[in-house]
């Protein structure tokens, strides 16, 4: 699930520091980098109608935020190769039919073939708005877009090539925007060379009362979720979407998340800042190997990160979050980035196994 918070008037909140010897550092890391490159396991499984429990073809299934994925044959079987340690969901999708997402995947890696239903759409009218939206279509869309697709090169180079299937509402006594999806957005993505189908599931885009009136008003608060699959383009320009994908990738929340896993934050130019005082990463984070995953724990619970004099803020709520290998983070909604991690939207994006391949 990928989800975007910003809050740019959080408050600061007190913290508290724990430091960790540095080769017990050293050592998690080092364990921890190399656990998830292991001999692949191979899910696999049978898609079915729950009501008649006939066989379903041409299923996506697909991990969350990869590429990694395929479709079901005309038995509704299929089988999906992955590196044992990772963390994304995997989700079931078929049009007409409910998508399903699986968090738990032990039962479909333990050698045999689960079988997964799916449960017919339910086609209802819209429900019925009592406030009068005061809005074009026009202007909610060119809104959802920039916010959505984010303001930068790689968005000025990005399509959404269905956009007949948003809904959106102007919400005028919260000044909220909200957009719906009634099937997954095909977005074509020309500056880093991907097909992502994105489940958009939530849409909230808040704004300050007093500006609503403006073309472009102010911003308060974005969040949005969905679930998103890549698919390569053309290779026909494989040399210029490696450069462009490379660039994308420095300083990412991916990078970001991969260097702290290897502990290499400060060589690769992270610095941190509670209030106008740098202090070191290993006081910012308290990291712990669970099992399969690497526990982090934000010890600071608001922090400002500088990359490359790139300014971003990272807030933590709700407890510690999990990383698989990849890079991936869950459970998404205790993290949320501002600056220059949080402003780049889905245009950006890169696949959670984008140089794993």
């Amino acid at each position: 699930m990928h989800r975007f918070i910003l809050s740019p008037y959080a408050d600061q909140r007190s913290c508290c520091y724990k430091i960790f010897a540095s080769l017990t550092l050293l050592l998690l890391f080092s364990v921890f980098a190399t656990s998830w490159i292991q001999a692949q396991t191979l899910i696999k499984g049978q898609v079915l109608d729950a009501l008649d429990q006939s066989a379903l073809e041409g299923v996506s299934v697909y991990f969350d935020g990869t590429s990694l994925g395929t479709i079901t044959d005309e038995a509704g079987f299929f089988e999906l190769p992955l590196a044992q340690k990772i963390n994304a969901t995997l989700v079931v999708s078929y049009l007409g039919y409910e998508t399903r997402s699986i968090a738990d995947l032990q039962n479909l890696s333990k050698g045999f073939t689960a079988k997964i239903f799916l449960e017919e759409a339910v086609v209802s009218l819209d429900e019925v708005v009592l406030e009068p939206d005061t809005w074009s279509r026009e202007r909610k869309y060119r809104l959802f877009k920039r916010t959505f697709l984010g303001e930068d090169t790689a968005a000025q180079r990005t399509k959404i090539l269905n956009p007949e299937v948003l809904r959106f509402y102007y919400n005028k006594q919260t000044a909220t925007l909200y957009a719906y999806a009634s099937a997954p957005l095909n977005i074509q993505n020309r500056h880093l060379g991907y097909l992502v189908r994105y489940a958009l599931i939530d849409f909230e885009l808040s704004f300050f009362k007093d500006t609503v009136q403006n073309e472009w008003p102010q911003e308060y608060i974005s969040y949005y979720a969905g679930t998103s699959f890549f698919t390569p383009l053309a290779l026909q320009t494989k040399s210029k979407y490696a450069k462009n994908r490379a660039k994308a990738y420095d300083g990412s929340t991916l990078f970001f998340m991969r260097m702290l896993i290897l502990g290499q934050l400060k060589e690769n130019g992270f610095r941190f800042f509670y209030g106008q005082k740098e202090v070191p990463w290993e006081v910012v984070f308290g990291l712990n190997q669970e099992e399969d995953f690497l526990k982090v724990t934000q010890e600071i619970p608001r922090i400002t990160i500088l990359h490359k004099k790139k300014q971003s803020v990272l807030e933590a709520v709700n407890g510690p979050f999990y990383l698989d290998g990849l890079g991936n983070f869950a459970p998404a909604n205790r993290l949320s980035f501002g600056g220059y991690m949080g402003g780049k939207r889905v245009a950006a994006m890169l696949p959670l196994d984008y140089g794993m391949e």
